[in-house]
């Protein structure tokens, strides 16, 4: 096991923490002059095959996924980037890309009550109950923090990044019940794939793929699209399956309350979001929730969290 100061460890925690975070804000900017279901379904597509690409270089041994497995991903993926992903791109055009990602940090409390209810693991302790009852508490403090007005977070649009960290968590939580690729590379790309496929079919539906107009797509929105697929999808993900093969699944894990954080200091003082003292409240008890849901898990929870089980196979955050 390498060094946690060796500089491949050291490059590999800055993408997760760092990259992740930064993608809530990369959202922002591509949805700005790019309708939401046609930018995820481009980002599905294109960072799905280069990973499928990857995966049939670096793992040629590996077998071609089966029918079955395709199929399983393909739920997976619906719930992980038509049921998360693309309704988040949808919000963000409404709501800032901070207080997005301090919404969907409600991903790690919502994985054991799935856990326990879906694959018969145990029930959530009293301190990972506790966490999600102050995760919830933190962000209804951030919907009174916001208050009303343009770029706020109304109740019902908290609702709907919940149930957008809801889908991701049912997602993670699919990856373990259905058949899903063996080889890491490929059960990242398959549901990618499997996604960008469903997004087409409801751009189409709903009139979002005529609604691209490429004369008005600004570079700002293409440069957080590129963003997305290439650092965000396959950079990050390549050093995160790295860092599960080599580092403890409990450190790699600490991924889940540092992203937060990092969005809503970029939001900030990138973006110019507000950065209320409610707001600074909110999400401390949101990130010190999520910490402590993750410790618990990381200290021999039976239910599995998205990035503490060295088992699981997807895993894009944002």
């Amino acid at each position: 096991m390498p060094s946690l100061a060796s500089p491949r460890v050291v490059a590999s925690f800055a993408a997760i923490y760092l990259i992740w975070g930064s993608t809530f804000l990369a959202i922002r900017w591509a949805v700005e002059t790019i309708p939401p279901f046609p930018m995820m379904a481009a980002r599905c597509l294109v960072g799905g095959g280069i990973l499928l690409a990857l995966s049939r270089l670096r793992e040629p041994s590996s077998s071609w996924p089966t029918v079955k497995q395709w199929l399983g991903a393909s739920g997976v993926g619906m719930l992980l980037f038509v049921g998360c992903h693309a309704v988040l791109a949808r919000e963000e055009q409404f709501v800032p890309s901070g207080i997005s990602a301090l919404c969907l940090a409600t991903i790690p409390l919502f994985v054991p009550l799935l856990a326990w209810r879906l694959t018969g693991a145990g029930r959530p302790t009293l301190r990972t109950s506790v966490a999600l009852a102050a995760g919830f508490a933190g962000v209804a403090l951030l919907v009174a923090a916001q208050g009303a007005g343009n770029g706020s977070l109304s109740a019902a649009d908290a609702v709907l990044l919940l149930l957008t960290a809801f889908s991701w968590a049912a997602g993670t939580i699919a990856t373990r019940l259905v058949p899903m690729p063996d080889a890491p590379l490929a059960a990242a790309a398959a549901p990618l794939l499997a996604g960008a496929v469903a997004l087409t079919v409801i751009s189409l539906a709903t009139g979002e793929a005529g609604d691209v107009s490429v004369a008005a797509v600004s570079g700002r929105s293409l440069f957080g699209l590129g963003y997305l697929i290439v650092m965000g999808t396959v950079v990050t993900f390549a050093a995160y399956v790295w860092l599960l093969r080599h580092v403890p699944p409990t450190r790699v894990a600490t991924y889940a309350f540092v992203n937060p954080a990092v969005a809503v200091v970029l939001g900030w003082s990138i973006a110019g979001e507000s950065l209320s003292a409610g707001t600074l409240l909110a999400t401390l008890v949101i990130v010190a929730a999520v910490a402590v849901a993750v410790s618990d898990a990381s200290r021999g929870a039976r239910a599995p969290s998205p990035a503490a089980d060295g088992d699981a196979k997807v895993s894009v955050p944002a």
